[in-house]
């Protein structure tokens, strides 16, 4: 009787532990300058990280299956999957995202965010919106200077490159193995 008990005490915690959600990093690079549409600026580039799992198996991942979203733009870095909840004036948003983990081309990655920083009463203001396939738009302003006014659209050299990231095993997944080797020692010793 000791041995089953042992065997469903290292099942059951085997199936308490779980992976890590799988990451990707992703580069747009190569916009088309608004002020100067024949210029393509491979100078240009938004960059980030991916996290997130499948969920229900539809081959897409979506916003609501996102762990993560980090982002690195001209003004502002930061993970789009926890936007929100900001107030009028500081805020980032996630309109729309969906990936397709192994497939090529454009229409494998679909982002549409935008962040913005306003400061009112000392008329500062920065802004940031990315759609992909369509734009990238940084916009910032001290007073009545504007040191940034970038826009860019996508075009035939726009290149979109997405590398997987090799999962390292986490102590949970150490765990987990360390679970199953129990589990199969106490199913192979012998009775006597």
């Amino acid at each position: 009787m000791k041995h089953p008990c042992l065997l469903g005490a290292a099942l059951l915690l085997c199936t308490a532990v779980h992976a890590a959600p799988s990451a990707w990093l992703f580069e747009y690079r190569g916009f088309y300058d608004y002020h100067d549409p024949t210029v393509l600026r491979t100078d240009v580039a938004v960059t980030g990280r991916i996290a997130g799992d499948d969920v229900d198996g539809d081959g897409v991942i979506d916003a609501s299956e996102l762990d993560s979203l980090w982002m690195n733009m001209r003004l502002w870095s930061g993970d789009f999957a926890r936007c929100g909840g900001g107030s009028v004036d500081h805020d980032c948003q996630l309109d729309a995202f969906s990936f397709r983990p192994g497939t090529g081309g454009s229409d494998a990655l679909d982002i549409a965010a935008s962040w913005r920083d306003v400061y009112a009463t000392q008329l500062e203001y920065h802004t940031e919106a990315f759609v992909s396939g369509v734009k990238y738009s940084a916009t910032s302003s001290y007073g009545h200077d504007y040191p940034v006014d970038d826009y860019y659209f996508f075009g035939a050299g726009t290149t979109l490159t997405i590398t997987p990231l090799s999962p390292v095993p986490e102590p949970g997944a150490w765990m987990m193995l360390g679970c199953g080797l129990l589990a199969l020692a106490a199913r192979r010793r012998p009775r006597l």
